[in-house]
């Protein structure tokens, strides 16, 4: 599977699952990007909203990125989906992953931070079947 292609089964996969919603709504705008390949991700309320692929002149218009290489990506999902990955925070912290336009945007990460790794779990999910 190319990188980031997981994000839309994903998506569809979270929006289906009644608890997903149990973990309270997000409203934040954020850009996966895998080397060259970015796709943006907003979420809306309680659902995970549109998936679409930027380009770099767009990242200025989200609030957030997360930002690996590609084998990153690939070696993150491998290790989340057989439960002995960090998590997207934990990941932050030891290799700054996560970028923001500013300090107040920065904390949607933190606030927002179950939603964006139940979406990215799902990911992991996605690639290990």
């Amino acid at each position: 599977m190319a990188a980031l292609d997981w994000l839309e089964t994903a998506s569809d996969r979270l929006n289906n699952d009644s608890a997903y919603r149990d973990l309270g709504n997000a409203d934040v705008d954020i850009a996966f990007r895998a080397g060259k390949v970015i796709r943006r991700v907003r979420f809306d309320a309680f659902s995970v909203g549109e998936v679409e692929t930027i380009n770099e002149a767009a990242l200025r218009d989200v609030e957030l990125v997360i930002d690996m290489p590609a084998r990153d990506w690939t070696n993150y999902l491998k290790r989340r989906s057989k439960g002995d990955g960090p998590s997207l925070s934990g990941l932050d912290v030891e290799r700054g992953i996560v970028s923001a336009r500013s300090p107040i945007e920065r904390l949607k990460f933190d606030r927002f931070q179950r939603s964006i790794q139940a979406l990215v779990d799902e990911g992991a999910r996605v690639v290990a079947s």
